[in-house]
């Protein structure tokens, strides 16, 4: 599998993470989605030792933005890189604030990753603004969520000075972050909210059934982590045209102040 074949990844970071999850997350998150990233320009945020840069590349990716805030992982992902004789012209490796990169406007891309960082952040409206202004017609997210029906976030800190933490930012102060995560509910009314379109949710219970030796998994087998594919709906297409039954019970519940979230569990 993907990592057995470049394991110099598994020594670059302090997660501590097992090849075999790093394997499975790589069948979810890339090889599931090579019918985006084939030929596409990629933009990959909090892109950590740049190991999902490097799949996307290797997935036929014709460039990679890839922005971590923590400089010793960008020095192991430009090290990783040369090591793998990675062409430097389908790469840029930036040290920023993926926020402060996402204000420039400046960056054009095909398709956004958002791997392993929307439990990371409370700055929801900022990163999904940011991300529809790349102009990506694919979003591939994988984030922890939060097991409920309802669009809520649940609100925590984090001691960023753990590499698997959120980092600091510009809003930080003191030696927590503080953060929020989201449940499915909340994903969908967000996304849907910046006129992306849910596209799928991949199978994690299939593929760890399939693999019952896989270690690691626990959050994916139990629905408390997924990985999900957005897209932004053709031009002058506002999105999918809710059902007949979704429409009366939204007209029938008008005034409560609840339909909002009622239709957009239901319009997939």
């Amino acid at each position: 599998m993907f990592f057995d074949d470049y394991p110099r990844f598994l020594s670059t970071s302090e997660t501590g993470v097992g090849i075999d999850r790093l394997n499975l997350r790589h069948e979810a998150m890339i090889a599931d989605n090579v019918d985006v990233l084939r030929g596409a320009r990629v933009l990959d945020l909090a892109a950590h030792d740049g190991r999902w840069a490097f799949a996307a590349i290797k997935a036929g990716a014709v460039h990679v933005t890839a922005v971590e805030a923590r400089q010793h992982l960008v020095d192991s992902a430009r090290e990783s890189f040369v090591a793998e004789g990675v062409d430097p012209c389908s790469y840029e490796l930036r040290c920023n604030d993926m926020f402060a990169e996402l204000r420039t406007g400046n960056i054009r891309v095909d398709v956004v990753m958002c791997l392993g960082f929307m439990y990371h952040t409370l700055r929801y409206n900022e990163l999904l603004f940011g991300m529809k202004q790349t102009g990506a017609e694919h979003i591939i997210v994988d984030t922890k969520v939060i097991l409920t029906d309802e669009a809520l976030l649940e609100v925590k800190s984090e001691d960023h000075e753990q590499e698997q933490a959120a980092a600091a930012d510009e809003f930080t102060d003191g030696p927590r972050t503080v953060t929020a995560m989201p449940s499915v509910a909340a994903l969908r009314t967000m996304f849907r909210g910046y006129g992306f379109r849910f596209e799928k949710n991949f199978d994690w219970p299939a593929l760890a059934a399939q693999h019952p030796e896989a270690e690691r998994l626990w959050g994916y087998k139990d629905g408390r982590r997924v990985t999900m594919r957005w897209a932004r709906p053709p031009e002058g297409i506002a999105g999918p045209t809710p059902r007949p039954e979704v429409v009366a019970r939204r007209d029938a519940r008008k005034g409560r102040g609840r339909s909002g979230t009622v239709v957009a569990a239901a319009t997939e």
